[in-house]
Formats: structure tokens, C-alpha cells, sequence
């Protein structure tokens, strides 16, 4: 999903839905939104007069414009309890409001700044947190099998301030910032939602490969011998019951030469936990490809350190195997 900054009236955005808010317990609605209840002669303050719009958290209104607007729809997003509203809620919001327009076949959605303003958050803030929360929200795997929907294609940030290029500039590397984010929590969660038989300890090698490659970090997998030499008896043992070799993966960044102080991320890498030789009850042992959620979170982590170039180094250590039943294994 393309995500820009624009600024101007929202009522005036060409898209096929547009979206404003309401906290939970409003009677008197201000802002973007009164602007558009004008623009439909009164709807919104009807329906939340009526009740059928009550802001709460989670809550996504639908209003047809019925050409009133250049927008199809209006969104009406809950942001619950005003007092309760933290920038997580921002990046709730956006998923919620995503995957309902979602579902009403919205390729192009402007919105504005949800959360701007209140409790300290700022714009950019605010910018950060729905470009993180529509891609998040909007997240499905779907590798091997054919989406429910049609994604939206372009979300509009749409702010006030016309003719101020510096605020469009921090609005826009917000929006960079939280792509960054946003898609190194999407590349963990496909490698998590990978089957066991394709996401192995090899595989997950290959990928660190090809984000050091990417992002010019330091690379380097330790094989059986390396780990035999450095004395990691639990590693080797918990992977002899299987035919995957381990794999001991590690990641670095260097962002201040200067500093001989090191941030270390350690990330599980178990791409499949039978239980080993003591095999755990079959009600769940579906979700065990899970157990390299760590590494790929550690993974993710420093891919995402590279694109934001912060003045710090960090490593990242992955040990990587299967623990699997077999007349090898650990007994």
C-alpha cells in the first residue's frame, strides 16, 4: 500500500472513502468531523444523536455520501474514551478503520490525523502511528492461498497546515519511519507463518544472508563444527534428532565506530519443537513452528536498525535447529 502525505479540506479529497473520528462520549462533535457532518447536512450529528454512532474503540461508522462528496463514504472511527487515548490506540484505529473499508471494496481511503494534538501527541507522531497500523492491520498471509479481499492501494494522510513545506517534511519521514516499522514486523510475521518444512534452520540463514546483503551488515552462520569447537553442547544436542543441520546465525550493525558498546539481540530459532525424545501432546503441536518467533523478531529488529541509521551497534544471535524425535536424538 502506497502511503502519502497531502494537505488541504478533506471533504475535497477524491478517494473512495474518507475517514474522521469520534471519542466515545462526545455529544458536541468539532474538527474534521463537524466539517464533513456540515458537508452532509447534518448525518453524522444525527446518528450519533441517535446513538448508532457512539465513538467507542473499536467502532467503525459507515455513512454513504450519496455524491454529497467526492468520496463514496465516510468513516466514522471510534477512538474510545478521550481520556484512555495513547499512541497505540492511533495505530489501532488505523487497522480497524482499514479492514472495514477493506471489505466495502476501498482501493483509495484519505484520513486525517487521529490522536493529533491529544494527551502531547504530535503530528508526526500521530503519522508514524497509522502508517504502522494500517499495514499491520491490513497484514493477512497469503502466500498459498487466494485473499478475501481486494488490499487498499493508497491511504492519504491528509493534514490542515496548506503551505507549509517543513510540516509536510516531518510528516513525510514519519510516514518513511513507520513503513520501516511496519515492514519489519510483516517480514517476521510471514517467516513465523511459514510451514516448518520450508521455514528450517537453513532457510532462516539464507534470509539473514539476504538482509546483510541488503542493508551492508555484518554476516556470519556457524555450522556444527564451529559450534562443536566453541563448546554449545545444548545447541548440538537438542538437534540431534534431526536431519537439518543447526545453525548458529549472527547479524551486525555498526552505527558508531567510536563506542565499544554493543546492543545484543538473542532470538529462539527453533523452526520446529517436537519436544524431542519426551514429544508434546498433539493439541497444539501444529503452532511449535512458532518457536522461532524469537529469531525472526531479532531478525526483523536489526533490518529495520539498518534503514534507520541510528548512532548505535548491535548484534544479533540466532541459534537455529529443529528439536525432533529420532534414534539420534537426546536421550
Amino acid at each position: 500500500m502506497e502511503i502519502k502525505v497531502i494537505a488541504g479540506n478533506i471533504t475535497q479529497v477524491e478517494a473512495d472513502a474518507i475517514v474522521v473520528n469520534l471519542f466515545e462520549g462526545v455529544e458536541e462533535i468539532g474538527g474534521a468531523t463537524a466539517i464533513v457532518d456540515k458537508a452532509l447536512d447534518g448525518a453524522v450529528g444525527l446518528l450519533v444523536k441517535r446513538g448508532e454512532i457512539k465513538g467507542k474503540l473499536g467502532e467503525v461508522g459507515i455513512i454513504h455520501t450519496l455524491g454529497k462528496l467526492p468520496a463514496r463514504i465516510v468513516a466514522v472511527a471510534g477512538l474510545g474514551k478521550r481520556q484512555n487515548f495513547d499512541l497505540d490506540k492511533t495505530r489501532r484505529v488505523a487497522g480497524d478503520f482499514c479492514r472495514s473499508l477493506r471489505k466495502l471494496n476501498c482501493c483509495k481511503v484519505a484520513t486525517i490525523l487521529h490522536g493529533a494534538g491529544v494527551g502531547g501527541i504530535t503530528p508526526e507522531a500521530a503519522s508514524q502511528a497509522i502508517t504502522e497500523g494500517s499495514l499491520l492491520g491490513l497484514y493477512t498471509f497469503q502466500k498459498y492461498k487466494k485473499p478475501e479481499y481486494e488490499d487498499i492501494k493508497e491511504l492519504l494522510i491528509v493534514e490542515k497546515d496548506e503551505g507549509n513545506p517543513e510540516s509536510s517534511s516531518g510528516l513525510e519521514q514519519a510516514v518513511h519511519e513507520g513503513k520501516i516499522m511496519a515492514e519489519a514486523t510483516i517480514l517476521a510475521r510471514d517467516m513465523i507463518n511459514e510451514p516448518a518444512n520450508y521455514m528450517t534452520p537453513g532457510r532462516m540463514a539464507d534470509i539473514a544472508r539476504e538482509i546483510c546483503e541488503k542493508h551492508n551488515l555484518e554476516f556470519r552462520v556457524f555450522d556444527s563444527q564451529d559450534m562443536e569447537s566453541m563448546g554449545m553442547g545444548a545447541l548440538l544436542a537438542v538437534a540431534r534428532g534431526s536431519n537439518e543441520p543447526p545453525k548458529l546465525i549472527t547479524l551486525g550493525y555498526s552505527g558508531d565506530k567510536e563506542s565499544k558498546s554493543t546492543i545484543g539481540f538473542l532470538g529462539k530459532g527453533i523452526t520446529f519443537d517436537s519436544g524431542g525424545i519426551s514429544i508434546k501432546p498433539s493439541e497444539g503441536l501444529s503452532e511449535m513452528k512458532d518457536d522461532m518467533a524469537g529469531g525472526a523478531a531479532a531478525m526483523a529488529a536489526i533490518k529495520a536498525i539498518a534503514q534507520l541509521k541510528p548512532k548505535i551497534n548491535v548484534t544479533a544471535v540466532i541459534p537455529a535447529t529443529e528439536n525432533l524425535p529420532s534414534g539420534t536424538a537426546l536421550k
